[in-house]
């Protein structure tokens, strides 16, 4: 059970690590294309993960409606990235896709 332990805790670590960026991001005047691309990739890694590593190994033991819920989150994450990636922080709720995402 250790290497689940690890799992679990990189996963909440990458968690930290983009809060992190987030709160960046929020006070940032300048840089946010940077923050924003540096969000989206990171929560793109975590998403992979999650859905390749981590969901399979709970299925099972967790409930389906749940990991049903976070499939459906990740989803609408990936549709915030692809339109943060080809935008632009001058773009129209550039800043609320950030936000939301």
């Amino acid at each position: 059970m250790p290497a689940a332990k690890d799992a679990i805790a990189l996963l909440k670590a990458d968690h930290r690590k983009v809060e992190d960026l987030f709160e960046k991001y929020e006070t940032a005047r300048s840089k946010k294309a940077e923050l924003a691309k540096q969000i989206c990739l990171e929560l793109t890694i975590h998403t992979i993960i999650e859905e390749e590593l981590f969901y399979p190994a709970c299925k099972g033991t967790v409930e389906d409606d749940a990991l049903n819920e976070a499939q459906v989150e990740h989803d609408g994450a990936k549709v915030l990235i692809a339109e943060l990636e080809e935008g632009s922080p001058d773009d129209d709720f550039y800043d609320a896709k950030v936000k939301v995402l």
